[in-house]
């Protein structure tokens, strides 16, 4: 077994083995800490509250969540290429934390907020994902949205910004977009599909917020020139741009065609380029100066990835693009700074296989993959007031994975 400073290597201890084996048998089992009767799923080889794995022993899980989330997969892990496109929903389980399951046509469309049962299912060899099967819809009392609209009267961080949230018809992007509405800000939300970005509007109108949602493809300046001119137009001012679009496609460099590296290159970095290219004039002249610029970026910048020249390499650019930025701007007092998140929960990680994804797991000093939300909370950080004395920085979110 190796060890790597914390307690065990999940995918070759006898909780890894013993977990995939369940999933191959359609069961959903994680561990249970009997001492703290914390549950954990995917299993933990050790308590993250009792710091110890003395107490730890399996457990069955019902597989029993709410769906909180719904994405459109089109460019699908090695080896799922076949099965796309497809939809994919972020469950949020009864027992443990989250997991990303398949949604299979059903005879009426299954919507957020419905109660689901997820169940295993081996897709070929040793690919394990998850499917959803209907349960009972969720009723939302009263009372509870009382206390959520309570809790957003008192974080107002970004409130009357404006922002722009590109790549936010789902994942991160997504989140931050509401994150933001619910910190007060009027949001300006950015994706291709048309559809992804007005369901988005409707859910931050229906948090009390206010929303624009513009078709955009951030290579194109054309179209980014049209967001910009659109959100000015709507809300007279930009205070904050996030340039989260972005897309990953792998293959070998030996093996890697022109289209799949310009795709990849002016999707990411290009686009991120032309964002700020296009906002940069408005953060010149507005008054009072000032704006926030957060740039996405990734660890496989910093440490490339078997498979992804292209991705590496447009992510490491727009670090360096960032801080050029950074000190072109600064006299304007606009801060650029970039996030470089890790393994995070979202559509492009949704069918990595089992195997890998355990021992990702394993390598993260905090034993869990990272969420949507655990981003989002950096980026209102960035936005807000509180980051006035960071800029051409960037912030690792990765649970320790990169240290």
């Amino acid at each position: 077994m190796k060890q790597f400073g914390y307690k065990d290597y999940i995918s070759q201890s006898k909780i890894g083995a013993r977990f995939l084996e369940a999933l191959r048998e359609g069961k959903l089992e994680g561990t249970k800490c009997t001492q703290c009767s914390t549950m954990y799923y995917p299993p933990r080889a050790n308590c993250k509250e009792c710091l110890t794995d003395e107490f730890i022993e399996p457990a069955e899980f019902s597989g029993e969540g709410k769906i909180l989330s719904f994405s459109e997969v089109h460019v699908p892990p090695a080896g799922f290429e076949r099965f796309a496109p497809y939809t994919v929903a972020v469950v949020d389980l009864k027992e443990g934390g989250r997991a990303v399951a398949w949604v299979d046509d059903v005879t009426e469309p299954l919507e957020i907020g419905e109660d689901v049962i997820i169940k295993p299912e081996v897709v070929e060899g040793d690919r394990v994902t998850y499917r959803v099967l209907r349960g009972k819809e969720i009723t939302v009392s009263a009372q509870e949205i009382v206390v959520s609209k309570e809790f957003r009267k008192k974080s107002q961080r970004l409130l009357d910004k404006v922002a722009i949230v590109t790549g936010a018809g789902k994942g991160i992007g997504r989140e931050i977009a509401l994150e933001y509405a619910r910190e007060g800000a009027k949001v300006v939300v950015a994706a291709r599909t048309q559809s992804d970005i007005d369901s988005l509007v409707e859910e931050i109108s229906e948090l009390g917020g206010e929303a624009l949602a513009i078709s955009c493809d951030v290579s194109n300046p054309d179209d980014v020139h049209r967001l910009v001119e659109g959100a000015i137009n709507k809300f007279q001012s930009i205070d904050i741009l996030v340039n989260n679009a972005g897309i990953s496609r792998s293959a070998l460099i030996s093996k890697m065609s022109d289209d799949l590296w310009n795709s990849v290159i002016n999707i990411n970095l290009t686009g991120t380029f032309n964002c700020v290219r296009a906002i940069s004039s408005h953060f010149m002249e507005k008054r009072p100066l000032g704006g926030k610029i957060i740039n996405f970026t990734s660890t496989a910048a910093k440490y490339g990835n078997i498979g992804q020249a292209a991705y590496a390499a447009s992510k490491w650019g727009i670090i360096a693009f960032s801080k050029t930025a950074a000190r072109e701007l600064a006299r304007y007092k606009v801060n650029v700074n970039c996030i470089m998140p890790g393994y995070i929960e979202t559509a492009m990680t949704a069918d990595t296989p089992s195997v890998y994804k355990e021992q990702t797991i394993a390598q993260i000093p905090q034993m869990r993959i990272g969420y949507p939300d655990d981003v989002a909370k950096v980026a209102v950080f960035l936005a807000s007031e509180d980051s006035d004395y960071m800029t051409g920085g960037v912030v690792q979110v990765d649970g320790g994975l990169r240290m």
